[in-house]
C-alpha cells in the first residue's frame, strides 16, 4: 500500500516533466516580429527598426521590411527591404528610399512599414508603423543665368546631404549634383540644351526631384551660350563661317544679351542663327589675311581655337582688251565682293597705277571704265579686294582716239555727216563746225554721224570732235553751202499742179522752208538737199515770183512762174 502511494507521486511529476516540455516546443514553433519605430532621414529616405523576439522552430529564408504609401501592407502589397536569411534574434535595422517604391504619389508624405519574417510554413508581420517624411521647400536660384559648366546653387529646405536623392533638369536635360546640404544644393548647368527645350526665348524650366515629386525652381533660367569652334578654316571674302558651341540661341532675338563676331578686329555680320551654329559672313572690309575668331557674348570674350586664311579672288580675263580713253571693259574671274550698291567699294581696280571706276560688280564679273586722262599704250589691270591684289594674265591696250575723215565735204544746214576715226562705241560726243558746236552719237567705234548746225555761216569751216580733254581736228576743210535757187520745173501749170524747185544747200526737213507763189503759201511735199517739190496754191493768177524762205533767209527765184487757168 505504501508502495502504490510512493508510485503515484513519481508518476505525476513524471508527467508535469512531459507536458512542461511539449508546452515548451509548442512555443517555438511560431516566430515572433514586432516592427518598432520609424526614422525620417531625408524627404527621400527613412531608418526603418524592428525587432525578432522568436525565429521558431523552422529555418528563416528571408526577414526585412515591407514598405509603402498606404498602410495595406502584405506579401503581395508594398516594397520588400528584405536582408537576407541571417536573421537573429533582437533589434535590426534597415535604411530605405522612397524611389525604391515603382509608382505612386503621396499627398501627406506619410511612409508606412511592417517588419516581417517569411518561413517554409509562411510570413508573420509585426504591427504597421508611420513617419511623416519631411516636405522639402525651394526657395530660389543663384544666379539665374549661366552657360553649361557653370555651377549655380539652389538655395532652400532639402533635408538631405546625399546627391543620389537629387535629381535637377534644365530645360528636361539632367544636371550634374556637385554637392547637397540641407540648405542648398549645387549644380552644374548641363550641355546639349536644344531650341526646343526653351521655355522663351533662352530661357529655360528648372526642375528639382526629390522623393518622387517634382519641384519648379524657375521657368526662365537664361541660358547662356557657349562657342566651341568654327568651319572652314579659310575661304574668300563672302564666305559664311558656322560657329558651333552649346545652347546656342536659334533666333536673333537674344532676350536681356548680347552676341557679336570679330574676325580679327574686323566686325562680321551674324547672318542666321540656330542650334546647330551661328553664321557669320567674312566682310569684303577684311585687310589682313589670317586673323583669330573673336565671339563676345554680354561682354565676355571667347577665341575660338586656329585662325581663319582669307585666301585670294582669281581674275582669268579681260574683254575687249582695247579701248579708248571713256571706254569700259569687263573683268571676268571668281569671288569678286558684291554688294548691291551701284557703287562697289568694296573693290578696287588700277589700269596700270591709275584707278578705274567700277561701274559694276558681281562675284564672277566687274565692268570698269578706262580713264579719260589716260595715254595711249598698253597697261597691266589689277584687281583688289580684301588683302589680295590680283593682276590680270593679259595687259589692256590704251587706244589713242582719232578722226581721220568725213563725208561729204560740203552740205547745207542740217546735211547729215560722217565723221570717220576711233571713237568710244555708244557715247556723246561734242563735235564743232568752225565755233559753232552740236551733239553727236557714235553708233559704232569708226564713225560718228552728225548734221550741219544751224548758225554756221556760209564758207570752208573746221570740224573737230571733242574727246575727253582733247580735240581732235579732222583734215581738210568743210565747205557750208549758202541755200539758193537755180531753177524750177515746169515753169507754168494750174493750182493743184506739182512744181520742183532746184537748187543747193537746203536742209533736208520741211520743217525749216515755207514756200510762196507770190504771197501766197504752199504745201511743201518734200526736201532734199537740192530740191523742194510744191504744189501749185490756189487764189493765184498770172506770172508770180517763187519765194523761199529757208533757215531764215529769203530766197527770189529769178524768173516768174505763170499761173494758168
Amino acid at each position: 500500500m505504501k508502495r502504490h502511494r510512493l508510485q503515484f507521486p513519481l508518476l505525476l511529476l513524471i508527467l508535469s516533466f512531459f507536458l512542461l516540455q511539449s508546452c515548451e516546443e509548442e512555443e517555438e514553433v511560431h516566430p515572433e516580429i514586432h516592427t518598432m519605430e520609424m526614422t525620417a532621414l531625408s524627404p527621400s529616405t527613412a531608418m526603418l527598426k524592428g525587432n525578432i523576439i522568436a525565429k521558431g522552430k523552422f529555418a528563416v529564408l528571408d526577414y526585412g521590411f515591407v514598405y509603402g504609401y498606404t498602410p495595406d501592407l502584405s506579401e503581395t502589397n508594398g516594397t520588400k527591404a528584405s536582408l537576407g536569411k541571417d536573421a537573429q534574434i533582437g533589434v535590426y535595422t534597415k535604411e530605405v528610399s522612397v524611389s525604391d517604391i515603382p509608382s505612386g504619389y503621396y499627398y501627406d508624405r506619410t511612409l508606412y512599414a511592417r517588419a516581417y519574417l517569411r518561413n517554409e510554413k509562411g510570413t508573420v508581420f509585426g504591427q504597421v508603423a508611420s513617419v511623416m517624411l519631411p516636405s522639402p521647400s525651394v526657395q530660389n536660384i543663384v544666379p539665374n543665368s549661366g552657360k553649361a559648366g557653370d555651377r549655380v546653387t539652389i538655395n532652400g529646405t532639402f533635408f538631405a546631404s546625399n546627391a543620389s536623392e537629387v535629381e535637377v533638369t534644365f530645360g528636361g536635360v539632367t544636371a550634374r549634383v556637385v554637392e547637397v546640404a540641407p540648405s542648398k544644393i549645387v549644380v552644374e548647368v548641363p550641355a546639349g540644351i536644344t531650341a526646343s527645350n526653351y521655355y522663351s526665348y533662352n530661357q529655360v524650366q528648372v526642375v528639382l526631384r526629390m522623393a518622387n515629386q517634382s519641384h519648379n525652381v524657375t521657368n526662365d533660367f537664361r541660358i547662356s551660350p557657349t562657342v566651341s569652334d568654327f568651319s572652314p578654316k579659310s575661304g574668300t571674302l563672302g564666305t559664311v563661317i558656322t560657329i558651333s558651341g552649346e545652347n546656342l540661341p536659334s533666333s536673333y532675338y537674344y532676350y536681356g544679351s548680347s552676341i557679336s563676331v570679330l574676325l580679327g578686329q574686323t566686325a562680321a555680320s551674324i547672318s542666321s542663327y540656330s542650334s546647330a551654329g551661328i553664321q557669320v559672313v567674312v566682310p569684303n572690309s577684311m585687310s589682313t589675311e589670317r586673323v583669330a575668331i573673336s565671339v563676345i557674348i554680354d561682354g565676355v570674350t571667347t577665341v575660338l581655337p586656329g585662325q581663319f586664311t582669307v585666301t585670294p579672288h582669281t581674275v582669268t580675263s579681260i574683254s575687249p582688251a582695247s579701248g579708248l580713253p571713256g571706254s569700259s571693259f569687263s573683268i571676268f574671274g571668281s569671288s569678286f565682293p558684291y554688294n548691291s550698291y551701284y557703287y562697289n567699294s568694296d573693290v578696287t581696280v588700277k589700269i596700270g597705277e591709275t584707278p578705274a571706276a567700277v561701274s559694276y560688280s558681281s562675284s564672277r564679273q566687274l565692268t570698269v571704265s578706262v580713264p579719260q586722262n589716260l595715254q595711249a599704250g598698253s597697261y597691266s589691270v589689277k584687281v583688289t579686294a580684301g588683302p589680295h591684289t590680283v593682276e590680270a594674265p593679259q595687259q589692256y591696250q590704251v587706244l589713242a582716239p582719232a578722226v581721220t575723215s568725213f563725208t561729204p565735204t560740203s552740205g547745207g544746214i542740217g546735211r547729215e555727216v560722217e565723221i570717220s576715226g576711233t571713237f568710244v562705241s555708244g557715247a556723246y560726243y561734242t563735235v564743232y563746225f568752225g565755233t559753232v558746236q552740236t551733239s553727236a552719237y557714235s553708233s559704232t567705234a569708226n564713225a560718228i554721224r552728225v548734221y550741219v548746225p544751224a548758225g554756221v555761216d556760209a564758207g570752208s569751216v573746221k570740224i573737230k570732235v571733242q574727246h575727253g580733254d582733247t580735240m581732235l581736228e579732222a583734215p581738210g576743210n568743210f565747205t557750208v553751202l549758202a541755200p539758193t535757187i537755180t531753177s524750177f520745173s515746169p515753169t507754168s501749170g494750174v493750182a493743184g499742179s506739182e512744181v520742183t524747185i532746184t537748187g543747193a544747200g537746203f536742209t533736208p526737213n520741211a520743217y525749216y522752208t515755207t514756200v510762196r507763189f507770190g504771197t501766197v503759201t504752199t504745201p511743201i511735199l518734200s526736201v532734199t538737199e537740192n530740191t523742194i517739190r510744191v504744189v501749185v496754191p490756189s487764189g493765184v493768177t498770172g506770172a508770180v515770183k517763187i519765194n523761199v524762205i529757208h533757215n531764215g533767209q529769203t530766197l527770189i527765184s529769178s524768173s516768174n512762174f505763170t499761173v494758168t487757168n
